[in-house]
């Protein structure tokens, strides 16, 4: 079936590229521009709340080891998300404008927020505030000139810090709409599916953020996307359980789809704790249809913890019962055996695997729904013991693209001066994966030399993924495998962090507690799989000039100890050596080199 949909030009003066509105019809295989009945989008989440007496939101926040709950009807949240827009429209916020989304936690209102600026036209820009330092919020906030800084109670103290830099820009602490008493009627103003619907930053790979501008259309191939996947009709009932933060795509592009579709309860959690998995059992315990339940690896070895030390919240017998009917999205990091060997041992099924990025909404591709468990089982086991021309290939299972909504392949290079460039692979060999869909991002704020980067033949090629294919066993398609990334970027938690990043905070680090020089130290980072299957350990070089060799004593004693309860979550140093940190004659640090010579350092201690 083709939809139909009001095209118009972006705002801004910048038109959406042809790449960006491909969709494929199943029967042809030829794309087409139209996605959805909604002339706009406005409409399409109108239509999603008018059943007012529909639960939509359970909230659950965590206080001295108590959990509060909190339920909202559909009818509930749409009048909060009413106040919301009302108060931006009387405080002059308009169609186009942005608003940074300073939240300390997951929050209610980061998420009526979000619809208040669908029922306006404005556009929410993330804070991570796992990461974010205020020179990040300050940047974010500069370069998508936002009109407006909304915030927590628990945001409040920083807001006051950087306050004075943001002037005249206008300020709101998100609680204070709770009851706001609108003085005229909303007015909608005229959405096209192209217009800007977010901007989520991505770490990068020189340690400064990009932000990334996705469109309406963007979310809605996402939400069709996953319609098509699980094979949700506009009736099946679907509960979506988010605990990943939402500043990050996973839970941006999943609470918007529970905000496009009725029947769909969202259970947002504050923040992972222990009770995810009692919050679980009792959503899944509803039976209502489908429970979907996104994670990362690392929440799968948080669960191992807790039973091995007999602390879950919840009986395991019963734990396993809801898991066996969850259906558990797992991505952001490769899903190794170990991994996968738990999620059976828990649930007796095996996850959907995800793959995806922010200049892709999320999503790309995912392991197939149409193969049974021991063909699955297959289709991963073939990636963890591939060999490439006599050579070891290790490659993590990440499914195949959504036909008809993203397309995938495997080229050679991506660099237009090289000779390999847009060859394909063959099956087996490792390349790098691009893709194309209406799910993709417009560009990259503020940076049209970046954008234009990373689109090439009408395709997107910035994941700098290394992946292999394989043609399956049971059907005959080609399967997707993860290798590597060739950007500098250490995967800790499910999160990006970039080399450069870590390494100048590690380095102002270094020089403000063993009181050295800037210029008598060098250091540089690279992650290391060597504790767990998905997850980096951070390995930090460290260079001394001749000046600086007394302090090689104290650093080794107390480096790693000292920065592990200073500097931020994602910054924290597992390892550390002395030594040369290679370079070419440009002075861009060899990365392959220095992880090689990382591993050759860990062989010779005892």
């Amino acid at each position: 079936m083709l939809y139909n949909v009001n095209r118009e030009p972006l705002e801004r003066g910048r038109q959406m590229p042809e790449y960006n509105t491909r969709l494929f019809d199943l029967s042809t295989g030829k794309p087409v521009t139209s996605l959805s009945h909604f002339s706009s989008p406005v409409d399409e989440y109108r239509a999603a709340f008018e059943d007012r007496a529909q639960l939509f939101l359970n909230y659950y926040t965590f206080q001295e080891g108590e959990t509060n709950k909190l339920a909202l009807t559909r009818g509930e949240f749409w009048d909060l998300a009413c106040s919301a827009a009302a108060y931006l429209s009387e405080h002059g916020l308009s169609k186009g404008d942005r608003i940074v989304h300073a939240f300390s936690a997951n929050s209610l209102y980061d998420l009526a927020f979000r619809l208040a600026a669908v029922l306006i036209g404005c556009v929410p820009v993330t804070i991570n505030w796992q990461a974010d330092d205020n020179e990040h919020i300050l940047y974010k906030a500069k370069v998508t000139e936002a009109k407006l800084m909304l915030y927590d109670d628990g945001f409040a103290n920083r807001v006051e810090e950087i306050k004075p830099e943001l002037l005249p820009m206008s300020f709101l602490e998100a609680e204070k709409v709770e009851g706001y008493q609108a003085t005229s009627q909303l007015t909608y103003p005229p959405l096209s599916y192209d217009d800007e619907r977010m901007i989520i930053f991505t770490s990068g790979t020189t340690g400064k953020p990009k932000g990334v501008s996705l469109s309406h259309r963007s979310y809605l191939a996402n939400r069709l996307t996953f319609e098509h996947y699980f094979g949700v009709s506009e009736t099946t009932p679907l509960d979506l359980l988010l605990a990943n933060p939402l500043h990050h795509t996973n839970s941006s592009a999943l609470s918007d789809w529970g905000m496009r579709r009725s029947g769909t309860i969202i259970h947002l959690l504050q923040r992972y704790a222990t009770a995810y998995w009692k919050i679980l059992v009792e959503a899944a315990s509803s039976k209502r249809g489908l429970l979907i339940a996104p994670i990362v690896s690392r929440h799968i070895d948080f669960l191992e913890s807790l039973s091995t030390q007999s602390k879950l919240p919840i009986e395991k017998a019963k734990l396993k019962e809801a898991l066996s009917q969850t259906d558990i999205l797992i991505g952001s990091a490769p899903v190794g055996p170990t991994t996968t060997k738990r999620i059976l041992k828990f649930s007796n099924r095996l996850p959907h695997v995800r793959f995806g990025s922010t200049e892709t909404c999320l999503q790309v591709m995912a392991t197939p729904t149409t193969l049974s468990k021991n063909e699955l089982m297959g289709a991963f086991k073939a990636g963890w013991s591939h060999r490439y021309k006599g050579e070891e290939t290790i490659g993590f299972y990440i499914g195949r693209e959504h036909f008809p909504f993203t397309r995938v392949k495997v080229v050679k290079a991506i660099d237009p001066e090289s000779k390999d460039y847009m060859r394909p692979c063959e099956i087996g060999e490792p390349g790098y994966l691009i893709t194309q869909g209406a799910n993709v991002m417009s560009y990259y704020i503020g940076d049209a030399k970046a954008t234009k980067a990373v689109f090439r033949e009408g395709w997107y090629t910035g994941l700098r993924d290394i992946v292999f294919t394989l043609k399956n066993r049971k059907d005959g398609e080609l399967d997707y495998y993860w290798m590597s990334r060739d950007s500098e970027l250490l995967i800790r938690g499910g999160v990006n962090y970039a080399y450069d990043q870590i390494a100048a905070e590690l380095s102002k680090f270094v020089v403000e507690h063993f009181h050295l020089n800037p210029e008598q130290l060098q250091l540089a980072v690279v992650g290391l799989r060597l504790e767990s299957e998905h997850e980096d350990s951070c390995c930090v070089t460290i260079e001394l000039s001749k000046e600086a060799a007394d302090a090689e004593s104290q650093l080794k004693a107390d480096f790693i100890e000292k920065a592990s309860t200073i500097v931020s979550k994602g910054a924290r140093p597992d390892y550390v050596r002395f030594g040369p940190i290679p370079r070419n004659f440009k002075g861009v640090i060899l990365y392959s080199q220095l992880k090689q010579d990382f591993e050759d350092s860990l062989k010779h201690r005892t």
